[in-house]
């Protein structure tokens, strides 16, 4: 025998809302330890931005977030998650002009802890095929255990032999459920 119960709310014992349903079959996460927030989302660049040669660069010109819930804060492409957890990030930014047999790694950052994670993006053939002056997009994407006060970046380095533009791309991360 089956049973069904319906209910638009569940609450805990202290009469906290943890989750709710509009009736349509739309279920709403309302505690925090069932939600994948903070979290943010950056597409494109308010302008673009230099890349210097063979330094790490910090990525500043993110858009500002067309998403940001939770307690995250953003500031010069910089994001501070406000929340202590384990947070997964990615970023793919696009990099103008590069030239054949050139190179181009990006890394995220956690505050000053070493560089999370780095994908090498070569103009040579070694992982990418691209004619000269050709617009380039590595990717990267790391788990990270994060305080409330970690800060969170986004840096490339690139051997073109003078400055490269940082034009485009994404940038994003959120908390991980139950990490």
């Amino acid at each position: 025998m089956a049973s069904i119960i319906k209910a638009n709310q569940l609450q805990d014992f202290g009469g906290n809302s943890i989750i709710t349903s509009d009736g349509a079959g739309v279920v709403t996460p309302n505690a925090s330890g069932i939600q994948n927030t903070p979290a943010f989302f950056s597409k494109g660049v308010s302008s673009s931005q230099a890349i210097s040669n063979e330094t790490y660069t910090t990525l500043t010109n993110w858009n500002t977030p067309s998403s940001l819930l939770g307690s995250i804060t953003f500031s010069s492409g910089i994001y501070t998650v406000g929340t202590a957890g384990t947070y997964f990030f990615y970023a793919i930014p696009d990099i103008g002009n590069m030239a054949d047999g050139d190179r181009a790694f990006v890394v995220i950052q956690a505050s000053e802890d070493s560089f999370s994670s780095s994908s090498d993006i070569s103009i040579n053939g070694k992982i990418m095929n691209a004619s000269a002056n050709a617009d380039v997009t590595p990717q990267v994407s790391c788990v990270h255990t994060c305080t409330a006060s970690t800060q969170v970046r986004v840096q490339v380095w690139q051997d073109y032999g003078g400055n490269r533009n940082f034009q485009g791309g994404y940038f994003m991360g959120y908390k991980l459920i139950g990490a």
